[in-house]
């Protein structure tokens, strides 16, 4: 190993004791601000599965600073060594924990997603008062033409599912559109089932159309946990 990978190696077991011993005098709290149970924290902090999992992913994030900004880091006798500015990379193990206490204790809300693509980004017709601040009423109808989807570009029905309120949409697919000789089959733009787009991406690959200019392909809106280890083929905000 070079010098880099020296020292983030180090740097991962010694940042997990230093954090470890300081969470013994500090609290975590979840997304609504109410305290993760000590108990749940030393339960995850003392199984080995954790552990390893926790000081990787505070090696690799100390190898790709210390790689990129050397001249950041403390040296001595030509080696790196523990300074106090690496500290926040042990705050690694703070996420981790809220992450798995979250997969264990999820926050479920109901979400109007678009029965074409699976999107949240969907716009309805609703009843308002309008000498209350337009107070909502109710929606106007479950009809396709009072709801629209402004990721798949046209009316459509809705249907309230549940989500994770931490799941997010994280980008799209394409696939081949129900009653066409594409159907089930992902766009031959994609080159395996785990790549993930953006709107602009997918929209593109929409365009695609059969020799009798009928649109073959139906978006795809991908969620958190949709697809086990997804490939991103971008950086960034799906939707832009």
């Amino acid at each position: 190993m070079n010098k880099f990978e020296n020292f983030a190696s180090e740097m991962s077991i010694q940042l997990f004791e230093i954090r470890i011993k300081d969470l013994n005098n500090s609290m975590l709290f979840d997304d609504n601000m109410e305290q993760i149970p000590i108990d749940f924290i030393d339960a995850i902090l003392d199984e080995n599965k954790h552990a390893e999992q926790i000081k990787e992913q505070i090696r690799l994030s100390v190898l790709e600073d210390v790689t990129q900004h050397p001249d950041e880091y403390d040296m001595n006798c030509d080696e790196y060594v523990y300074s106090g500015n690496i500290y926040s990379h042990s705050f690694i193990i703070d996420r981790y924990i809220e992450n798995q206490y979250h997969d264990d204790n999820p926050i479920m809300v109901n979400v109007h997603v678009c029965d074409f693509c699976g999107s949240n980004n969907v716009q309805t017709k609703v009843w308002v008062r309008p000498n209350n601040n337009n107070e909502y009423v109710d929606m106007v109808s479950e009809e396709i033409n009072d709801n629209y989807c402004d990721d798949c570009d046209q009316n459509t029905t809705l249907s309230v599912v549940e989500k994770n309120e931490r799941h997010a949409v994280i980008g799209f697919q394409v696939w081949g559109d129900d009653g066409t000789t594409e159907e089930n089959i992902h766009h031959h733009y994609m080159n395996s089932e785990k790549e993930v787009y953006t709107l602009n991406q997918a929209n593109s690959m929409m365009d695609d159309t059969n020799n009798e200019g009928d649109e073959q392909w139906q978006l795809h809106t991908i969620w958190t946990t949709d697809i086990e280890k997804p490939e991103f083929m971008f950086k960034g905000d799906p939707r832009n």
